[in-house]
């Protein structure tokens, strides 16, 4: 049976095409009415399946033109729809001659079946009854037809007005789910850009951290270092990562071990390893810990003392530990110094009281041993035996100055001296404490070499320089000092930054053969407590005290040293600027003149006190004896006698010399007075808080002295 299948749907036209073959019919197919409609008029089937909706030609014109055809009208018409599918259209479409009218959609069996029942219920049927429905009027058709497609177009218009409408709900949920989507996007996008940037600061931090900062993850393995890390370890990141801690920090013993940092015996006891593998354990973190590595930096093994900190970190969803770590060995350095300062200090506090209570004891001595003198003849074998007992006591006086220095309680005693004489007076004793192993050679400078200058302080530099210099010689060699006159230009005075200006100077060049320095140590040379001796074998304070007495006295001091080749140091003094080279000596100390004035003598010392009352009676003087400042203020109110001057010491109990003298001065104002200490005169103006006309001796001193400035005061 051939049948011809008019649709315009392909998937519908291939399905009954697969159907119908599969049973053993023929088939054409055709996409709309029109075609359909030809290739009927050339093949002629034997039945037609045809849909009804089609363009060009839907399937009631197509139906009606071919029951139109004489030749074709006997063709059963079957129609197959899924859009025409009321009871109108079916009568409308039986009255055109259609044999059938089938909804779509059926199943291709159920299909099969109708169509074999219409082709035997076709046989049966009369070609009568069939004409007859052909009779039927064109108005009847016109007007059906019209009405069916008439409803079917209100139905699409209706459809393809909701079809708008849900489209348009579509495109406004689209748009606003778009909108949405531009939202998230732009919220993800700033996102990203404030996680970028807070990343870039992060790495801003982390780079430029000014202190160490190193990422490490479970293995103790570097992930990420910065710049400080780079710079003080000598080594390029790209050379730490991925090493462990102690590797890309360079220890000694991990670079010596050749499994790597942790399995050396040090590793066990390592606080940095023990540290980090705390954090990466129990995710605690540590802050502030102190550990002490031995690392090798510039190809020397040196111990570092490091301040760390360890915290857990996610980086990466990689668990990780952050390990911060400043190097605080300058700090521990710098706080070792400041304990031995302060230890110093309270040394040179104890220095400064002992020698205030020795120079109490020497003024006592030498002040006897100068009365004694004084009722000695010349030709009195007990004048020897006094006089070594004063230059003993000078002796200790002068060792009570040096605890006075030592403790930055003595001045400067600047005068006029040659610095030949300095050199010649100190030739023996220099001798003496370098050593016989030692040879020293001294070369002083033709003629005098007049600089103002304190003899003392000045012999402490040549002493220090020397015994620096025996330390630079342990086994012998040459130590060498020499003066001569120099001219020194602005630009020497601009580069040594010093208070004098340029013109002549006393040099003073001290050299020895030893050991020598690297650069490095002479630009720590004159640093206080800087020393380059063992433990215990030196305060690193020689060479301080020296640089400090130079510019106490305008001068320089340069020092130029190499490993193996010995050091030379140069001291430049001003020239005093007074013509010629002769030296002003002291004027000797004559016997002074005796008195007759009344003195209130206060001194909680008793044979100070003692000593200097029986000076003063000596020499005719009234004396009104107090034990402490209180004693004075009382003995002078009941004194009958006018008192013409007061001589207090000024550290004393109850009330001290200067409140016992504030006292004393508003009953008399103007009074005279003279303040006496074991401490230096410095000292006593801070301590006693008088003007400069103050008249104040120090302890101890020559009794003529006292006698002396008594004798100004009250003239």
């Amino acid at each position: 049976m051939n049948v011809l299948i008019v649709e315009d749907h392909s998937d519908d036209r291939k399905l009954l095409h697969y159907t119908l073959e599969h049973n053993g019919c023929t088939v054409i197919e055709a996409q709309d009415g029109q075609q359909g409609l030809e290739l009927a008029t050339r093949l002629k089937p034997d039945i037609i399946i045809s849909d009804a909706l089609m363009p060009r030609m839907d399937g009631f014109q197509f139906l009606r033109a071919l029951k139109a055809d004489p030749e074709l009208s006997s063709i059963p018409f079957i129609f197959y729809s899924a859009v025409y599918t009321g009871e109108s259209e079916e009568n409308l479409a039986i009255s055109l001659g259609a044999a059938a009218f089938v909804i779509k959609p059926m199943e291709p069996e159920e299909l099969w079946a109708r169509i074999s029942m219409i082709m035997e219920s076709l046989h049966a049927r009369t070609s009568a009854a069939m004409h007859a429905s052909m009779d039927e009027r064109e108005e009847h058709f016109l007007r059906e037809y019209g009405r069916i497609v008439a409803t079917k177009l209100e139905e699409k218009v209706l459809e393809l007005e909701q079809s708008l409408a849900l489209r348009k709900q579509a495109e406004d949920e689209l748009r606003r789910l778009n909108a949405e989507l531009h939202g998230e996007i732009a919220e993800r996008k700033r996102a990203e850009i404030s996680l970028r940037e807070h990343e870039q600061e992060l790495a801003i931090i982390f780079e430029n951290a000014p202190f160490m900062m190193m990422l490490l993850d479970s293995e103790r393995r570097v992930h990420r270092v910065n710049y400080l890390t780079c710079s003080l370890t000598g080594t390029s990141s790209n050379n730490m990562i991925d090493r462990r801690v102690g590797e890309a920090l360079r220890c000694a013993h991990a670079v010596n071990s050749d499994e790597g940092c942790g399995f050396s015996p040090y590793c066990e006891e390592c606080v940095v390893r023990r540290t980090v593998m705390d954090t990466s354990d129990t995710g605690r973190s540590n802050h502030q810990v102190e550990a002490r590595l031995p690392i090798t930096r510039d190809g020397k093994e040196q111990s570092v003392v490091l301040l760390l900190s360890t915290t857990k970190v996610v980086v990466a969803n990689q668990d990780m530990v952050l390990l911060s770590l400043q190097d605080i060995s300058e700090y521990k350095k710098l706080e070792a110094q400041l304990h031995h300062a302060q230890k110093m200090e309270s040394i040179g506090t104890l220095a400064g009281g002992i020698a205030h209570d020795f120079n109490n004891i020497l003024t006592v001595i030498i002040g006897y041993g100068d009365i004694a003198l004084m009722g000695v003849g010349d030709d009195d074998p007990m004048r020897q035996h006094i006089g070594h007992i004063m230059g003993a006591a000078r002796r200790a006086a002068c060792l009570a100055q040096d605890l006075l220095l030592f403790s930055r309680k003595q001045l400067s005693d600047k005068r006029k001296t040659d610095l030949n004489e300095i050199l010649g007076s100190v030739d023996k004793f220099l001798r003496r404490v370098i050593g016989e192993d030692i040879t020293c050679t001294i070369t002083p400078a033709d003629g005098k070499i007049p600089v103002f200058a304190d003899t003392h302080q000045i012999e402490q530099v040549l002493m220090n320089l020397a015994i620096n210099a025996r330390d630079a010689l342990p086994k012998g060699g040459l130590l060498s000092i020499a003066t001569e006159r120099i001219r020194l230009d602005e630009e020497f005075i601009t580069t040594h930054g010093g208070s004098g200006g340029s013109g002549m100077y006393a040099l003073l060049t001290v050299t020895d053969t030893g050991t020598g320095m690297d650069m490095e140590t002479c630009r720590k040379i004159f640093d206080p407590f800087f020393t380059t001796k063992e433990i215990g074998k030196g305060t690193g304070l020689g060479l301080a005290v020296v640089y400090g007495i130079v510019k106490q006295h305008d001068g320089y001091i340069t020092v130029y040293s190499e490993p193996g080749l010995g050091t030379t140091f140069r001291v430049y003094l001003p020239l005093c600027k007074s013509a010629g080279n002769s030296i002003e000596t002291e004027p000797r100390n004559l016997m002074p003149a005796r008195g007759t004035e009344t003195v209130l003598l206060a001194e909680d010392d008793e044979s100070v006190r003692n000593m200097v009352l029986a000076l003063l009676q000596n020499f005719g003087y009234k004396v009104i004896v107090a034990v402490d400042g209180e004693d004075a203020v009382q003995k002078y109110r009941e004194s009958s006698e006018p008192v013409q001057l007061l001589l207090f010491d000024v550290i004393m109990p109850k009330k001290s010399g200067k409140e016992a003298y504030d006292e004393i001065s508003k009953i008399e104002p103007g009074i005279k007075v003279i303040f006496a200490s074991g401490y230096a005169s410095d000292t006593i103006r801070q301590k006693a808080r008088v003007s400069d006309n103050v008249m104040l001796i120090s302890k101890p001193y020559i009794p003529i002295e006292l006698l002396g400035m008594v004798r100004k005061v009250l003239d």
